[in-house]
């Protein structure tokens, strides 16, 4: 009769540590570590534009098709909440 007090909660997701990630876990790659960094990616409207350019870099180097290929789910969840991130501390 009282089933619906015992429904599992929705597990949420730290999409903000995720969206961090973006600076704290970058590849190797020289453009990366000189662009993808917490001063650049600060949640700002502007930020987006390096999320722009990485995402174009990782679909037309060699080195970015090969991230893709082995990591594309992690990416796509981690620019992802990062553009959500900023759509949420800027919405008014």
């Amino acid at each position: 009769m009282f089933n619906f007090l015992h429904k599992e909660k929705l597990i949420k997701e730290d999409l903000q540590g995720i969206a961090k990630l973006m600076y704290q876990d970058v590849s190797d790659d020289s453009w990366d570590k000189e662009n993808l960094t917490k001063r650049n990616l600060n949640f700002t409207i502007e930020s987006v534009r390096y999320i722009d350019t990485y995402a174009k870099r990782l679909m037309n180097t060699a080195f970015g098709n090969k991230l893709l290929s082995m990591h594309f789910e992690n990416l796509s969840k981690r620019i992802g909440a990062y553009v959500g991130e900023v759509i949420k501390n800027n919405i008014n």
